[in-house]
């Protein structure tokens, strides 16, 4: 069989062309009839939709509640489920009713589409009126009452009544169809991130597809919100676990002695020219049979606000002067009496136990001075067991005559805590 010759070779090149063009038509057409193919929305941008239309809600319902707070607790307990209820429902109007897609949905772009084998009048949105009048209702109405009618059996107590009951029956049925429902809302979420579409029940029952509105899709994710949150949580947390290791007075200390050295070095000469005045201690003008720490720690706590009877507490020392200018102020029980006294190096008594936890606190802090006396702003070293003696003298007119005196204890239980206060002053 001999080949064709080169002539005849345009011939039935021009035969094939025209046989096609039947074919080639009906591709054109279906292809016009398509038109160009919608963008695969993202699975993530459709669950985030969800969560910006739950966060809306939040937002507009928390004034609302706080103002009827304000104006009746009883109401807005009774009433909340209610208002969050009409909040759902007018958000519902003015977005998907009106525009086809919820406000969240609106921001990632997406809308929803319907089939288009339902019949019936349309709403403004393009969509038909039953589909969202059933989309509303399952979405909005539906666990309203459910919510309602478990707040209902709770407060009645319908699983506590007996077996038999028909409120115990009733309580059943509702948890089996809460169970259900839960069921198939994860068969239908699993579903639903493996192909894309229904995001809900509602929507798979009604056929409700979110659809992109956009003509390009992109899969570019701002990470700028998420590294700022990480970044403030990350600084918080450092926060709580550094506050705790920071002492205020050691700080208000340190930052005295720099502020008076700066002011020593600044100003040589002023200081030089001033007589030498006698130190006056915070509570100098306490009475002498009061504990100054005792004091000072109850005027932290009511700074603290820790305490609402501390301001009765102070009330004695606030006005110590005028009280010891009054003889009948002397019998008067002492607000902050002196338990188990010691002497300080300076001379001026306080509590066993207050004494010893300014010492203990001085040896932590590592101070190499002392803690200063809160009468004589002195530095304190050291601090004895206060000792006094008692004699009585031979009345004239009764037979006895004897001396004696006493020590108020006998034992020192203060001996390791000034001697490891006293060593670490002396290193």
């Amino acid at each position: 069989m001999t080949p064709p010759s080169s002539s005849a070779w345009p011939a039935r090149w021009q035969e094939a062309w025209e046989a096609a063009q039947p074919a080639l038509s009906l591709i054109r057409g279906s292809l016009h009839e398509d038109g160009t193919p919608s963008p695969r929305p993202l699975r993530v941008n459709q669950m985030d939709s969800e969560l910006l239309d739950q966060q809306l809600v939040h937002l507009l319902c928390e004034p609302l509640q706080s103002a009827l707070g304000i104006a009746s607790a009883a109401f807005k307990t009774r009433f909340e489920p209610e208002l969050t209820l009409l909040v759902q429902i007018a958000l519902y109007k003015f977005s998907v009713w009106n525009l086809g897609a919820t406000y969240g949905a609106k921001l990632q772009g997406l809308a929803y589409r319907a089939p288009t084998d339902v019949k019936g009048p349309l709403a403004p949105s393009g969509l038909r009126r039953r589909t969202l009048i059933i989309h509303g209702a399952l979405t909005i109405f539906l666990p309203y009452c459910y919510s309602r009618l478990r707040t209902h059996a709770l407060s009645r107590a319908w699983p506590d009544a007996p077996s038999s009951d028909k409120r115990r029956i009733a309580w059943r049925t509702l948890t089996r169809l809460e169970t259900a429902h839960a069921l198939f809302a994860l068969v239908n979420t699993m579903v639903f991130l493996w192909n894309g579409r229904y995001r809900s029940l509602a929507d798979r029952f009604l056929k409700l597809q979110l659809v992109s509105t956009r003509s390009k899709v992109t899969r570019d994710v701002s990470y700028e919100f998420m590294n700022r949150q990480m970044v403030w949580h990350a600084f918080t947390e450092f926060l709580l676990f550094l506050l705790p290791l920071i002492s205020p007075r050691a700080l208000q200390r340190h930052f005295g002695k720099v502020a008076s050295r700066l002011a020593l070095s600044v100003l040589p000469s002023s200081n030089d020219r001033k007589p030498q005045q006698r130190k006056r201690g915070k509570y100098e003008a306490l009475p002498s049979g009061q504990c100054a720490i005792c004091a000072d720690n109850a005027s932290h706590t009511l700074d603290l606000g820790y305490s609402a009877n501390t301001l009765t507490t102070l009330a004695p020392y606030s006005s110590a002067r005028e009280s010891m200018s009054d003889p009948s102020s002397v019998d008067e029980i002492p607000a902050f009496p002196i338990h188990t006294p010691y002497i300080t190096s300076c001379g001026h008594l306080y509590c066993y136990y207050c004494i010893t936890e300014r010492m203990i606190r001085t040896v932590d802090e590592g101070s190499d001075v002392g803690w200063e006396c809160l009468r004589c702003a002195e530095h304190v070293r050291s601090a004895d067991r206060w000792e006094a003696e008692v004699s009585v003298v031979r009345d004239s007119g009764s037979e006895s005559d004897y001396e004696f005196s006493s020590e108020f204890g006998t034992t020192d239980v203060s001996g390791s805590v000034t001697s490891s206060y006293l060593g670490s002053l002396t290193e």
